[in-house]
């Protein structure tokens, strides 16, 4: 047990699997604060974003069919670049936000209500 504890590849699987978990939440959040940016948008029309959210459930609601839908989001190197490209294109749109944050309250007044 103790070998597995401190395999780091073990350690580095773990920590990627939270990590995209929580990108899915990230995402989540997105569309329930109704923020918008074209490229963001635009990978989150991918079939890829379903995945996710399979992923993140089995990661964080663990049940019977965990062990298929973690498999699955590994078995096409397609769906980890688009993971990649969502969070370069979510942390870009956020920084963008942050740093014009009253031009954004105006431009989009739901913002302000959260």
């Amino acid at each position: 047990m103790r070998a597995q504890q401190q395999n780091p590849l073990l350690q580095a699987g773990n920590l990627m699997m939270v990590h995209l978990g929580l990108l899915y939440a990230v995402i989540e959040a997105w569309g329930k604060w109704h923020f918008t940016d074209a490229r963001v948008d635009e990978l989150l029309k991918a079939p890829f974003l379903a995945d996710l959210r399979d992923f993140r459930n089995a990661i964080f609601h663990v049940s019977v069919a965990t062990e298929a839908r973690v498999l699955r989001w590994g078995a096409e190197s397609d769906r980890i670049v688009w993971s990649q490209d969502v969070e370069r294109a979510l942390r870009a749109a956020i920084l963008d936000w942050d740093a014009n944050l009253a031009e954004r309250i105006v431009q989009y007044p739901r913002v302000k209500e959260r």
